[in-house]
């Protein structure tokens, strides 16, 4: 089940009590360990989705994965949601939990895609533009599109910025698809 609002409530709910009690830096490790360890396992996911399993039992098998690996408060975190029945919401939550600290912590998450990969001098350029626009550090997250002929595609947040080859054809073509200089008869 996909529900973005509650998955948010709940993720500020557990920010709120981690930063409260000084521990946002484990609840975010934690809370990326939930997430790589549900993505690498299917079975697992499979397993909190089941109506057939009892919460009891879904709370014994997270115990049982987690209990030596995260905090306790990322434990209980875990326990009461299911018994809440939003195990399905878990995963969602936990990379709610991710954006919230990065705000927390003035980081802003940016995806870069280029024709080639990027090399260090641009990578740099960019990471020192975006800092200074932002006034926030950068997590870049770079892909590799053969497909945009050259440029770059920048998404920060909510904005797009098209750089690409690709786009200023289009652009072009879009221009001269409009004829200025038809003479009026």
């Amino acid at each position: 089940m996909h529900n973005p609002k509650l998955s948010i409530r709940y993720a500020q709910a557990l920010f709120d009590l981690a930063l409260e009690q000084g521990v946002t830096d484990e609840v975010n490790s934690d809370m990326e360990l939930l997430v790589n360890t549900c993505n690498q396992n299917p079975a697992l996911v499979h397993m909190l989705n089941s109506p057939v399993i009892n919460s009891g039992k879904k709370i014994t098998v997270m115990n049982g994965i987690f209990s030596k690996e995260i905090g306790k408060l990322s434990l209980a975190f875990i326990g009461i949601i299911i018994r809440k029945r939003r195990e399905s919401l878990l995963v969602e939550i936990a990379g709610k939990f991710a954006d919230l600290f990065l705000d927390y912590k003035m980081v802003k998450r940016v995806k870069v895609t280029s024709a080639t990969p990027l090399d260090d001098n641009t990578r740099k350029e960019l990471l020192d533009l975006l800092a200074s626009q932002t006034g926030c550090s950068i997590l870049l997250d770079e892909a590799v599109d053969a497909n945009l002929l050259g440029g770059l595609v920048v998404k920060l947040e909510n904005r797009i910025f098209d750089d690409t080859v690709r786009k200023k054809l289009q652009n072009l073509r879009k221009e001269f698809s409009k004829n200025i200089y038809t003479s009026k008869v």
